[in-house]
């Protein structure tokens, strides 16, 4: 199913094609034999899908927040052990290669990080009992797509989606502004937020005109890896600390590590983050209406 509005369709036709189809997707990853970390990674993912479906047309749909609630709350069941293999990953990805980098620890000390890692990981999923909280996912995916035909969106064309655009971009604009003023893990968290969100935003809306909007989303998609790079040396950073991992001789020759790859992403995401969010926001809500309404009515094949 096409992550994608055509202007040339009702936004509502639209709109509930892609959200019916992303959940049945869901649902058919949860039936699947793929891995059981693999099926929660990708249920989770359809589900932010889904959500911003629905943010992009929010300020005319009633029952956003209802809808909302469905796909977020059914992504929460599934959060712990998700973030439990996303400690793995990020040690895979980037932790590794910066402790090998300075040489600071031993083969096999890595190595045993890794496998407490992975013990971590199969003891929370073990102790949640993954399988039945992946039943209770799928249960509330079928009770959301229940009603996704109905969706009341209140109008169609542009208007439909002008005010979530807007309402996503400028707060991307406003948690970065805010995020480098004072550097936390939760601003930058905020921030991470709103770009994935104007990230999908973004795919929604690249028929309005392909190769502009998709240098915009591969750019999006720079920052995002940035800032989500940052994001999760913090957290792997707060529960190695929170829950003592490992010994404490290798917590201390991992800090100053961390924090140093964490400013370097900072510093990284800066320049691409003043790029993107550079336009105010009525200004790109206009460039991008101007788009819609010229593919709709002049060029209606893309």
């Amino acid at each position: 199913m096409e992550y994608t509005i055509q202007p040339t369709e009702p936004v509502s036709k639209e709109i509930t094609r892609i959200a019916d189809g992303k959940v049945e997707t869901a649902i058919g990853h949860i039936d699947g034999d793929m891995d059981p970390h693999e099926t929660v990674h990708e249920v989770r993912k359809r589900c932010k899908e889904v959500r911003a479906a629905l943010r992009l047309v929010r300020p005319v749909l009633p029952t956003y927040s209802e809808e909302n609630a469905q796909y977020r709350d059914a992504a929460r069941r599934v959060s712990d052990v998700r973030d439990a293999q996303a400690m793995i990953e990020t040690f895979d990805d980037h932790v590794k290669s910066a402790v090998e980098a300075e040489d600071a620890l031993d083969e096999t000390t890595l190595t045993e990080i890794r496998e407490a890692l992975l013990t971590r990981r199969d003891t929370i999923a073990v102790e949640a009992e993954l399988e039945t909280l992946l039943t209770r996912v799928r249960a509330d995916l079928v009770e959301g797509r229940s009603r996704i035909e109905n969706l009341p969106i209140a109008t169609d064309g542009y208007d439909a989606v002008a005010g979530g655009l807007r309402k996503s971009y400028k707060r991307g604009r406003n948690r970065m502004a805010e995020a480098y003023e004072d550097p936390t893990f939760e601003r930058f968290h905020e921030w991470r937020k709103r770009i994935k969100y104007h990230r999908y935003h973004s795919r929604l809306l690249r028929r309005v005109w392909v190769e502009p909007m998709k240098e915009r989303r591969e750019q999006l998609k720079r920052l995002s890896d940035v800032i989500g790079d940052e994001n999760d040396l913090a957290e792997f950073a707060m529960a190695m600390h929170d829950e003592e991992l490992f010994d404490q001789e290798i917590r201390e020759t991992l800090d100053p590590i961390l924090r140093g790859r964490r400013s370097e992403l900072h510093r990284r995401g800066r320049p691409l983050g003043e790029r993107i969010f550079a336009e105010p926001p009525d200004r790109l809500v206009d460039r991008i209406g101007a788009y819609w309404t010229a593919t709709r009515e002049y060029d209606p094949n893309p």
